[in-house]
Order: C-alpha cells, then sequence, then structure tokens
C-alpha cells in the first residue's frame, strides 16, 4: 500500500496564487487522485484572494489554507514562508513543499519521492553567495560539524560541495520525531530563527536553504538526494533555451511566464489548465461548469470568511478593503535607461535587469550608433535617437524623451522604471525579495504608490579600505559597500501612470511621490578609482566642449563641470559607521520637500559628509 501524501505550496496573491492554479492542475494530471493539495495564504493577505483562481483551486480539489507570517521573522521573511509551511501540521504519512512556479510534465508516484526517515531534496544547480567556508560558520552556529558527504551541483559541477540543496522542492517524512519530540518542520523553523540572529552575511534571501541540510541533520534524519528530473531548473544558464529533446523531467522549475516563454513553452500552463477544467484561463473558470462531484458555489461568496478561530485576524484588519492588484491587462513591469558609451555601466545594468524582468522588458535608448552597445543589450530593445552633433539643449531633450517614453510604456506596463545606466535599484535584502516581487507586494496595502523614489546612496571606491578590483564574474557590491548619502538621487523612477520628468530625473511635475526607504537607489559613478576618473573627465570635457568652461573661481553649471573634484574628495575618505537605515535623515528629506519654479517637485537636497558601509547582507545582491 502507497503511503500517503500532502503536496503544498504559496497561494499569496495575486502571482502565486495564480501560478498555483497551474501546479494544481498539474498535480491532478501527473499523480495519483489520492494525493492531497495544500494552498497556503498568509492571512493578512486573505481578502486580497480573487474568486476566479479560488474557483478554479476549489475545483481541482485544493484546500486553501491561511498562515501566520506577520512576526514570524524579524524583520518580515517572504522566503520564509515556505518554512512555515512545513511547519503546519499534516495528517499524511508524508508532505512535500513545491514552489508555486513549477509544472508536473511526467506522471510520478508517491514512491519516487518519499523515503522514510530523510528530507527529499535536489542538490541547488549553483551556490555564488558565499565561499565554501561559510558552511564551517553555519554549522558552528548549532555545534555541529560541517558533514563530510560532498555532491555535485545540478549545474556548477566544477568541485564537490557541502550537500546544499534547491529548497524548491523538500519532501518530508511526517511521521518522523526527533528524540525531543518535534516534527521536522518545527526543527526547520527553530534553525532558521537562530541562523537569523547571527551576523553571518546573505541570511536573506538565503536562510531557508542555509538551514535546510543543517535541520535535516539536527532532526536526527538524513537527505534523501533526488535526481535533477524532480526540480529541473530553465533559469540561470539555461535560460533563453528551448528544453533539451533528451532532457529527462517531471518537475519542471520554470521561475516565470518569461522564462516558459523564453523556452517555447509560454501555453503550456494553459493547456494544463483547459486539460482538468475545460479552460485555458483561470478568468473564465465560472464560464464552464464544474467537474462532477464538485458543487457550484457563488463567485461572491469567495474568499469565504477565515475557517476557524486559530486564524482569525483582528476586527480592524477585516475592515480593510480588498486589493484590487496589479492590472492584468498589462505586463509586469520595463526598465529604461539612455546611453551613449559607457559600456561598462550598462553591461552592470542589463546584467542586472535582465534577470529579473526580462530583456524583452528592456529599453535602452542609444544616442548615437554603437556596435559595442548593441552587442551588450542585445535581446534588450535598443531604440536608435541621432546623434547629429549639437549639443544645444542636450539635456531637456534627453529628459523630455525619457518622460514621453516612460509615460508611453505605463499603458502597457503596471511598473516602469527609469534611470541614468550608472543607477541600479533593488530592495533591502532584508526584505527577502527581488524588486518586481517587492513592488507587486505594494498592491497588498490597498494603496500601491503611483510615483516612487527609493532612498539613494552613492558608492564611493576609497582604494585604501577597498583594494580589490571589479571584475565581470563578481557583484560590485561584494567589494564596493562604502557610500555617502545623498538625497538627490532619491529620484522619481519608478512610476504606474504617466509623469514629466525634471532635467537630470531628479524631480518631476508630480507632488505625491512616495519615498521607500526600504529600496535603494544605488548611484554608481564613483564605484572606481580608475573608471570614475576617466568618466569624469570626459564628461567634463564634453560638456565645456559644449558650453564652455566655467570662469576661475566659479561653481554651479553641471555636475559634469565638476571632474574629479567631488570623487577625491570622497575616496580620501574612511567610513564611519556599517549601518543602512537612516530614519531621521528621510524625514528630513520628506518634510523639505517643495515645488521649484520650474513646477517640478523635489525632496530637500542634503549630503552626508562622512560615509557609511553597507552591512554584509548586500555583498551578493548585484
Amino acid at each position: 500500500m502507497s503511503p500517503s501524501l500532502t503536496l503544498f505550496f504559496i497561494v499569496e496573491p495575486p502571482s502565486y496564487l495564480y501560478m498555483g492554479c497551474h501546479l494544481a492542475a498539474s498535480i491532478r494530471k501527473f499523480l495519483p487522485p489520492d494525493v492531497r493539495i495544500l494552498g497556503y495564504c498568509p492571512q493578512h493577505r486573505w481578502a486580497d484572494m480573487a474568486p476566479e483562481p479560488l474557483e478554479v483551486l476549489r475545483r481541482l480539489r485544493c484546500e486553501v489554507r491561511p498562515i501566520r507570517v506577520e512576526g514570524m521573522f524579524d524583520p518580515s521573511y517572504p522566503h520564509g514562508n515556505k518554512i512555515l509551511a512545513t511547519l503546519e501540521p499534516k495528517d499524511t504519512d508524508f508532505a512535500a513543499f513545491l514552489d508555486s512556479d513549477m509544472l508536473f510534465l511526467k506522471p510520478c508516484s508517491i514512491e519516487e519521492l518519499t523515503s522514510p526517515g530523510q528530507i527529499g531534496m535536489v542538490p541547488a544547480t549553483s551556490m555564488r553567495w558565499a565561499p565554501q567556508d561559510v558552511w564551517k560558520r553555519i554549522y558552528a552556529t548549532f555545534g555541529m560539524p560541517v558533514p563530510d558527504q560532498r555532491i555535485t551541483m545540478t549545474r556548477d559541477k566544477r568541485h564537490a560541495v557541502a550537500p546544499y540543496f534547491n529548497a524548491g522542492l523538500v519532501v518530508v517524512d511526517e511521521t518522523w520525531r526527533n528524540p525531543s519530540g518535534k516534527r521536522f518542520g518545527e526543527v526547520w523553523m527553530d534553525c532558521a530563527q537562530k541562523l537569523d540572529g547571527t551576523g553571518i552575511e546573505n541570511r536573506r534571501p538565503y536562510l531557508d536553504q542555509m538551514t535546510l541540510p543543517v535541520a535535516t541533520l539536527a532532526a536526527g534524519m538524513t537527505w534523501n538526494i533526488l535526481p535533477e528530473k524532480y526540480n529541473y531548473s530553465i533559469n540561470g544558464i539555461m535560460r533563453g533555451k528551448p528544453l533539451p529533446q533528451d532532457a529527462d523531467v517531471t518537475l519542471l522549475h520554470y521561475r516565470g511566464r518569461v522564462i516558459l516563454t523564453e523556452a517555447g513553452m509560454r501555453d503550456l500552463p494553459d493547456k494544463i489548465l483547459a486539460d482538468q477544467l475545460g479552460t485555458s484561463r483561470v478568468r473564465w473558470i465560472f464560464d464552464v461548469p464544474p467537474p462532477a462531484g464538485i458543487p457550484p458555489v457563488a463567485r461572491d461568496s469567495l474568499p469565504p470568511a477565515l475557517p476557524d478561530a486559530a486564524h482569525k485576524v483582528s476586527d480592524a484588519s477585516r475592515t480593510v478593503a480588498p486589493v484590487s492588484g496589479s492590472d492584468p491587462s498589462k505586463a509586469r513591469m520595463a526598465a529604461v535607461t539612455m546611453v551613449k558609451g559607457d559600456h561598462e555601466f550598462l553591461s552592470r545594468w542589463i546584467g542586472y535587469y535582465g534577470p529579473l524582468i526580462g530583456r524583452e522588458n528592456l529599453y535602452v535608448l542609444r544616442h548615437g550608433p554603437d556596435p559595442e552597445i548593441d552587442r551588450i543589450a542585445k535581446g534588450a530593445n535598443i531604440v536608435h535617437l541621432p546623434d547629429t552633433g549639437d549639443k544645444s539643449g542636450f539635456d531637456r531633450r534627453r529628459w523630455a524623451t525619457l518622460s514621453q517614453f516612460t509615460s508611453g510604456l505605463t499603458l502597457y506596463y503596471n511598473w516602469v522604471l527609469c534611470t541614468d545606466v550608472d543607477e541600479i535599484v533593488a530592495p533591502d535584502p532584508a526584505t527577502g525579495q527581488r524588486l518586481p516581487d517587492y513592488l507587486d507586494s505594494l498592491f497588498a496595502t490597498g494603496q500601491a504608490p503611483r510615483v516612487i523614489s527609493p532612498f539613494a546612496i552613492e558608492i564611493v571606491h576609497t582604494p585604501a579600505s577597498e583594494p580589490e578590483p571589479i571584475l565581470p564574474d563578481r557583484p560590485i557590491l561584494s567589494v564596493r559597500r562604502n557610500f555617502r548619502l545623498n538625497s538627490n538621487y532619491a529620484k522619481p523612477c519608478i512610476t504606474r501612470g504617466r509623469i514629466t520628468f525634471s532635467i537630470g530625473g531628479h524631480g518631476s511635475t508630480t507632488r505625491d511621490v512616495t519615498l521607500d526607504p526600504r529600496l535603494f537607489l544605488f548611484h554608481l559613478r564613483y564605484m572606481d578609482d580608475s573608471l570614475s576618473r576617466a568618466r569624469l573627465a570626459a564628461r567634463k570635457a564634453w560638456v565645456e566642449q559644449k558650453s564652455g568652461p566655467l570662469a576661475e573661481g566659479a561653481r554651479g553649471g553641471s555636475t559634469w563641470h565638476q571632474g574629479t573634484e567631488s570623487f577625491d574628495a570622497l575616496s580620501r575618505l574612511a567610513p564611519v559607521e556599517e549601518r543602512a537605515e537612516f530614519p531621521d535623515f528621510v524625514q528630513k528629506m520628506s518634510e523639505g520637500r517643495t515645488q521649484a519654479d520650474t513646477g517640478n517637485w523635489f525632496f530637500r537636497s542634503m549630503r552626508s559628509a562622512e560615509l557609511y558601509r553597507l552591512p554584509p547582507r548586500f555583498g551578493a545582491l548585484f
């Protein structure tokens, strides 16, 4: 007799809820019918769930339950939702957590996945967030030695490594108890909270994967190393390539529709859904009758009230109006920049935003022909703008173009980001979210901002304290973490609607702009001594050719007039403190927001006299 099995995943709206529908459909298509399916929604998002995906899950016999996530990690840690879902009791012999962005492609028996006393996992594809010696510090936190066993990761096969697994599939023996009587989910949660309180870098967002092998051994269990076919990723080096014809794939980890499209499988989730429920679109579910044995329900009865007293929320939170969410008629996010030369910065800009939102959603306005730009930005949308040599009104024309181009894209995208090429926007790694996920999560507030300004910092290379060079295959912030505060770069660069930027993009005609201190704009013009000096000198020569040099002793004009003067002074400083939160600075910026004679609104202009240093958690960001 086969053991009983529950498959569970996160159905937080909007994206995970819809992904969960397609995952559940693939489970019903390829796994035994007695497999139970559970979807967990953070209870503070319960009222935000749309009726159509909930009806799809109901018809697929997937039970949806709330879980408490607020206050379980401090600060919040969305990646930890899988741990919290694993912590919830199950009433089957085995339970397996699945990332929501997965699909079964072949029949799969329960016996293939389960093994008594073991945690079933597939090795990770690679590990680039820290060197291997980090495991000594991780295991030492729990008074444990690093295991002698070494494994090979599924894509980076250069070296055998300490056991490290992809947390997209975690199969748990629910009958197992450690000597203290704890289930694996309880041990995993204990380990995650303990490690989260240490100073080990890159805990966010890798805390779940860091603690997965540790918790397995701490629970008195061993790992059942599953073949790659049970967690086959098409991200990373596989991205943009069709699925190999000889690939043995039972469970596909596709990451997002964009990546599926790149692999030639754009319609796969819709076909699986149609095969199970008679419609290829979640939003059409009420137009088709339910399967035999599934009683009909009214659309307005979903979502139901929270199931029981254990999951009740406060009366105050019940009064919050449901969130409309993103506009389903639009794509998720676009990013725009304009560039002439600056190949090093463009490489980093493309390298960061491309994997996040797909190169097809990047727009590079190229000022004049440049084969190197075409090479670097291959796959992105390269818009040719002629360089006639006329430099009059260049900045005004440039930002008028970016304003109108960005505004037009908001008709097709829920979020549009527009920055200079030497600027990168990212959320604090402590949020556990990447940029598009973080922006989408703002819809949960019920008041997603129309325009957002990130909190701005300038990375400053101080050769005396950061002598290592910037290398193409290493994150910039792994060797450059010193910075100064500069409110002028808290640009209104993320918008959901039409916008008119000031010259330089530092302000706009929009009065109500949300300054978000958990979002950072990293200004990189000073990130490297030699690169910065050469670039600053070239810009000074260019602007003086256009408008002439400043009079002797004069100040002001374009920042391009200033050459290396500011950088010379900053690069000799040493950071005074390691920190990333500056609430007083943020408050003064906001309180000093004013409208200039031009009609543009700006935050108070402020710069720190000293340098600070980013905490280690930022090191792998980009």
